[in-house]
This record gives structure tokens, sequence and C-alpha cells, in this order.
């Protein structure tokens, strides 16, 4: 089945990118996103278009969001069609889901839960759907009628569904959804929801106005109206109007209070009511004892868990207690069943025991299985990959297996001193929800037995730091909370390298971060062979390489906004420069470009000159830059904030 997403876009530069990553980022990607601009004139267009890939940029000037998404279906080659609004964003496993879904049951529209997502204070937070809970015997028509209902991110069309409805309406300017859906539940499409997943509704900040900001308006009231009087003539056409009498008058009457200030329109709601409906006091009768009805139904149920999309975790996960969280520890390897026993050791040592230890084995070809099955704890669960993928389908695949409420990372040939979990775990029972990602200090044992320490610095608000650096030192030191993975998705698997940098930033643009300031992970330098490891570097330098200029692209719009992006352009000149297989032209073109970002900054020309001398004497006036750098020019005036 081939999944189209369709994206119409008017002057949405705001959260485009959020939403384009929160798709990127599915357990199941489209195989193609139509992002369908009408008619932008801020940076949309660009921001779009920087993504690349399977994110394609049509334009359909005018006509407004209808419009553009007819136009998207024009061009959309999938069996299955998404119409995701420029502002919302997908939880990691929406996609995955509803195709499911759909696969079991062709020609339906899948549904999955959603929430809303709304600026509290400074920061994103999930909130409950806004809209009316669905009442006993209610089909999916009476349900949409009387106010329950999914937005368009939170469905997943098959295109038989999609040809049933008729397309959208570009005539009607408010409830546009709800028209289009009606319109397919009378030509007999079901709904078919799913059992995870959750898409989430974006409320917009500020004096940004939404379309149903705009239902009120005498157009919103008409449009409204328009669609309410079609719903009630298709029911009357095919004969099924009797059972839908009572649903399309408290729809009336919904109209009725809304439209106090335009008497026209308040009257002929008011008609359409009594018609279907009867008089005003036995229309109010029948929707009391409805509800009551409803209510002692619901009481007659046994409780239940709670929502799948308010709790942030599928049913079958465990619910710990706020005391006592189940920490979900992701370790990935690949042949490393020589060092597996120290890192699975420090685990095992820890002072909070309430954890799962997940290790999964990257399609090991050695004895990597045979040494877990050794270690002989009901806590650790080894996952075997069907095929190597690398590191981030290691943590992408730990992450979906994963129970807890928490979510810790471990390379398999790092370790953890014994308090660590115990200190984080406590760190984040203290801090608000708006703080995802916490992480601790560092200690390095190199080559030559020396130790060095990676104290934090960095808590809060580390946006603008990651645009440019990466703020946290090893992957083995971070905890997050389970709602920061619903929020920004999985590892991305395309990155070649600094894909922990990649997945931090994506954090850093919803949550703050804080830290354990001790030294409570041990990074092990003195495994590596000196000759080895520096064939690993050079091999693995062009990846590395690649993957910044991934990134660059990716966060330039924001990088530049924030002033820091000639910073990250400097950083990639100085890795060019000091590499033993560095390109020192491609180190000329970075440091051009950073210029360009901010041509008054002195460093930067002075780094340009220090590129353009041949290798040999960069080579040696390296050693002499490096101690008067140290002795006489502040580290910051050479480097600026940006050093890596």
């Amino acid at each position: 089945m081939r999944v189209s997403v369709i994206i119409p876009v008017f002057n949405g530069e705001a959260f485009l990118a959020q939403t384009l990553r929160s798709v990127l980022n599915q357990t199941r990607r489209p195989d193609e996103v139509i992002v369908v601009d009408n008619g932008s004139s801020d940076r949309s267009v660009e921001i779009a278009q920087g993504f690349g890939g399977i994110v394609r940029t049509i334009s359909a000037p005018g006509g407004g969001a209808s419009a553009a998404r007819n136009a998207g279906v024009r061009e959309a080659t999938g069996d299955a069609i998404m119409f995701l609004d420029a502002d919302d964003l997908l939880g990691p496993t929406v996609i995955e889901e509803l195709a499911a879904v759909l696969e079991r049951r062709p020609g339906t529209v899948a549904c999955c839960p959603w929430m809303r997502f709304e600026l509290v204070g400074e920061s994103w937070l999930a909130a409950p759907a806004s809209c009316a809970p669905r009442r006993n015997g209610h089909d999916d028509l009476q349900a949409w009628l009387t106010g329950w209902y999914h937005p368009p991110c939170a469905l997943l069309w098959s295109r038989a569904a999609y040809e049933a409805s008729g397309g959208w309406d570009p005539e009607i300017k408010v409830n546009t959804d709800g028209d289009i859906m009606m319109r397919a539940l009378i030509a007999g499409v079901e709904l078919a929801p799913t059992a995870g997943g959750t898409a989430y509704y974006r409320r917009l900040p500020g004096d940004a106005v939404s379309l149903s900001g705009k239902r009120f308006t005498r157009t919103g009231l008409e449009s409204r109206l328009a669609v309410l009087d079609r719903v009630a003539d298709r029911l009357g056409e095919a004969g099924r109007i009797a059972r839908y009498r009572a649903a399309l008058a408290e729809a009336y009457d919904g109209l009725v209070r809304d439209a106090g200030g335009f008497p026209d329109l308040r009257s002929r709601a008011l008609a359409a009511a009594t018609t279907h409906g009867g008089p005003e006091k036995l229309r109010r009768l029948r929707r009391r004892l409805e509800r009551v009805t409803d209510r002692a139904r619901r009481s007659m149920r046994p409780p239940a868990l709670p929502p799948v999309a308010a709790r942030g975790v599928s049913p079958d996960r465990a619910e710990p207690g706020p005391e006592r969280p189940l920490v979900s520890i992701i370790v990935p390897t690949y042949n490393r069943a020589h060092l597996l026993p120290r890192a699975v050791g420090g685990v095992l040592a820890q002072t909070y025991d309430r954890f799962e230890l997940l290790i999964i084995d990257d399609c090991s070809t050695d004895n990597t299985a045979e040494v877990v099955e050794g270690f002989g704890d009901a806590r650790i669960r080894y996952i075997r990959q069907p095929k190597n993928g690398g590191v981030s389908a290691a943590r992408n695949r730990g992450l979906r297996e994963a129970k807890g409420e928490l979510i810790a990372f471990l390379d398999s040939d790092d370790e953890w001193v014994p308090e660590k979990l115990a200190r984080q775990v406590e760190l984040v029972r203290r801090r608000p929800d708006k703080v995802g990602l916490f992480y601790t200090g560092v200690l390095t044992y190199g080559a030559e037995g020396d130790r060095q320490i990676e104290v934090p610095v960095h808590r809060g608000d580390v946006w603008r730091e990651m645009l440019h650096r990466n703020a946290i030192h090893g992957t083995s030191s971070t905890m997050l909370r389970r709602e920061v993975v619903e929020m920004v998705g999985y590892f991305d698997e395309t990155l070649p390298a600094i894909e922990d940098f990649d997945y931090w930033t994506r954090i850093a643009r919803f949550y703050e971060f804080d830290f354990v300031p001790d030294a409570l992970t041990i990074y092990h330098n003195e495994d590596q062979d000196e000759s080895a490891e520096l064939e690993r570097r050079s091999r693995n330098f062009p990846a590395n390489m690649a993957a910044r200029h991934a990134y660059a692209q990716r966060y330039a719009p924001e990088a530049k906004r924030e002033g820091v992006r000639h910073l990250f352009l400097l950083e990639t000149a100085r890795r060019q420069l000091r590499s033993p297989v560095g390109d020192s032209r491609a180190a000329v073109k970075a440091l051009l470009r950073a210029i360009k970002n901010r041509p008054a900054e002195p460093r930067l020309y002075m780094w340009l000159l220090f590129a353009l001398l041949p290798r040999g004497p960069r080579e040696a006036m390296g050693p002499a830059i490096k101690s008067f750098r140290e002795r006489v020019v502040p580290q910051r005036l050479w480097f600026g904030a940006g050093q890596a």
C-alpha cells in the first residue's frame, strides 16, 4: 500500500518544518509527501523544498485549503491519503497504525486517537481532544453531527473512500473536514479505529487565527448551515432521514445558539431544527434523556484503562507509579561480545533496580547471544535485529519495544557508575514536564591512561546551542521521558552519522534539558587500538561530513534566525582542516558561506586565510597557533561560542 500525505500551506513557516519532521520520523514512512503551497508570501516553500527526498512541493495559489488539498490529490499516487495541516504533528506510529487498519479493512477511513497540541506558558503540551464524547448507540454519522469527530491529521483515507465522498468542496469555508467526512459516511464509508498511535492537532498561539476561529463569523455560519442542509438533503434522497432527525436537530440547535448576531441565519437554523426535532421543549427533553441514559450506561461498565492518547503509551505497556518509574535501558550492540559484560555489569550494579534492559543485537556475527544468555537476569530482554541496520535502527527497535516511563541509552562499550539511574530518576521527579532530556557528566579513560571529565553546563532552553553544536557529551549519559519520544519520533536512520546530535536538537525544539553535574557515565577510549581507531575515523569522516551537510540543510532557517549558522559552518571547516583525509577546498567553501552569514565576524577571515595555505605550512603552523590561542587569545574570541 502506497501512502500519500498532502499538506496544504499558506504562510506556515512557523510550524511547517516541525510537521514535516513528524511525518518523516514515522515508523512507517509515507511513500510521498506533497506540500501544496496556497500562495505563501513567507518562507514556507523554501522550508519544504529544503527537506528533499520524498517531500515535494507544488503550487496551487488561491482557492483556500480545500482547493489546495484537491490539487494534492490530483498529484498523489497513493492508495491511501492523509490530509495534514501545516501545523499539526503525528506521533511516531500513526501512519503505521492507520495503514495496518486499512490493510485489514480496505475501502474505509482509518482513524487514530488525537489530542490538542497547545502552548501553555512557553511549553507546547498535549491536552485531551476538544470534541464531545461519543454517545452510546450512535453510529459514525450521528456521532459526527452531535460534536464527536476526528481532525484530518488523525485520519487515513483509502482512495475508494475519498472518491466516494466526492472530494473537498472549495465553496465550503468552515467545517470543510466535517463536510467531506459526513458525505463519505452518507455514501456508506465506514470509520475504522486503530488501537494506538496519536495525532496532535495544534491549537495556534497568541492572536494567530485558526480555521475554527472563523466559525462564528457570517461566512462561517453560512458554511456550517450549508453543510447541514446538504447532509439533510442527501439523507432524504437516500430515504434514511428518520434515523438522523434527532442528531440533525441538535446540530441545527447549535447553529441557533451561535447565530444570535445574525437573525436571518438564526431563523433558518431554528426552522430546520423544528422540522427535524419538533418543538424546542421536546428537543431539549429528548437530549436531556439521551445524556442521562448515556451516563447510566457508562456507569454500568467496568472501569477502563485511561485512553492511549492521554497516557502516551499503549495499553500493554507498564504503568509505573511516580515514585518508582520503570526505566527502559536500550543497549545497541554489534560484535562487541567481549565488551558487553562490562556495560551490562554496570547496569546490574545500579542502586535503582526498577528497570528493564533491552539488548538490541544488530545482527552480530560473534557470540553475543551466548554472552547475554549467561547473565541470567529476568530484567534483560535480548532482541536480535533481522538484519544489520546500524545504531539508529537498533535504538529505534529498542524504543518500539520499551515499556518504561523513562528511556535511557547505553552504548555497549560504555559503562555507568552504580548511582547513575538513581540520581537521574530523582532529578526527573523534581523537574516539571517541560524538561524532557536529562544527562550527566562523562569520565573518559584515554588510551595513554589519562582521564578527562566532561562537565555538563547547558540546561534549560538549549535550542540555540544545539543549532550549532552538540551540547550533550555521550549518548550513554542521557535519559528521556517517554512523551518526548512520542513527540519527536525516532532517530533518523537516513543520517550516516551524528544521529544523536540530530535527535537531541529535535527534542530541544520542544523540551528543556537538565543534568546531574557529576561524571556518572564512563567512556572507555583505552579499548581502541590506535591504528585501527585512526583508520576507523578516516573511514567515517566522509559520512560525518555528509551528515553535517544534511544537518545544516535541515536546520538552516532556524540557525540563521538564531544567528548561529556561521558557527556551525566554522566548526565544519575546522574538522575538514583537522582531519588527515579532510578537504581544504570544502573548508574554504564552508568558511565563505559562514562569512556570507556573518560578514562582520573577524575570526572567520582568520580561518579562511589559514585554510588557503597548503597542507604542509598549515600542519607546521598548527602547534604554534594552538599554543598562541591557549596562552594569548581568549577562546571565545578565536572560536566563539560555537566551539564543538
